[in-house]
């Protein structure tokens, strides 16, 4: 019996390198750690001759070097002859705006007396009619679709009959640019017909005032400072820092193009 335990101590202490010889014990200089190659990789990362051509170009630029006002106006000419030729493109894009706005905005007034609320949401109504609120707004949500964003300006209009002399006017994209003799390659406040101040805060806006490919034989090529706060700029912002909008049609115009040959 005390064999036994003497044996299964023994074999403990084995174990653990206790009844090892001094020759057959373990050391940690003894052992030397295995060393593995990195394995792991994104797939998108590699280089092949297979998708050489496929991320030829590829780049890092920033979104607004990205979305120079030339690419933007490739893009918007080329997104404007899809859509007014491919029956598809056009239909998705009035039905988009038609969803979006429907009949117009319109108010619903909650102030305890009902009477006050019935004029104020008719007096709204009478002006949006005026001014052809619904329609712009229309144009509005088609050009963000095809142009990449629409300009609102807010006027004052004292032909209106409404009491609200307030007016919107819509600019195309290619009137909102920085004058040649305002343009600064240096300055970090500055995008295509945008100012800003140091705080990143939209100062003002230069807007031509005729547009630069205008039918007109007598161009004006001068140009308005607008405020910021008059201005509603309608675009969506893909990237951080991105000032000016590009197409949301941009990926499928290939693929409409195709559509349209078939």
């Amino acid at each position: 019996m005390n064999g036994n335990k003497e044996h299964h101590y023994l074999g403990v202490g084995t174990m653990f390198g206790f009844g090892k010889k001094k020759s057959q014990a373990t050391t940690i200089s003894d052992t030397k750690p295995q060393r593995f190659g990195i394995r792991a990789r994104f797939d998108a990362a590699q280089n092949s001759t297979d998708n050489a051509k496929h991320w030829a170009m590829a780049d890092p630029f920033s979104p607004d070097l990205a979305a120079s006002p030339q690419v933007r106006a490739t893009l918007r000419n080329r997104a404007r002859y899809e859509v007014a030729n491919n029956s598809y493109a056009k239909g998705m894009v009035l039905t988009l705006a038609n969803d979006c706005v429907g009949t117009g905005p319109r108010l619903q007034m909650l102030l305890p007396d009902d009477a006050a609320n019935k004029v104020i949401e008719q007096m709204f109504k009478d002006w949006a009619d005026e001014i052809s609120l619904a329609a712009k707004l229309r144009t509005a949500r088609m050009a963000r679709v095809v142009d990449g964003e629409t300009f609102c300006i807010k006027t004052y209009n004292p032909m209106l009959r409404s009491p609200i002399k307030l007016d919107l006017k819509l600019v195309e994209a290619e009137q909102v640019t920085t004058p040649w003799e305002k343009q600064s390659i240096t300055s970090p406040n500055q995008a295509d017909g945008i100012e800003f101040d140091a705080f990143g805060n939209r100062l003002l806006y230069y807007i031509l005032k005729q547009h630069p490919y205008s039918a007109s034989q007598f161009y004006d090529a001068g140009y308005d400072i607008v405020a910021a706060q008059n201005v509603m700029h309608l675009y969506r912002v893909d990237r951080a820092g991105q000032n000016r909008g590009i197409p949301e049609i941009t990926p499928a115009l290939p693929l409409f193009a195709q559509l349209r040959r078939y």
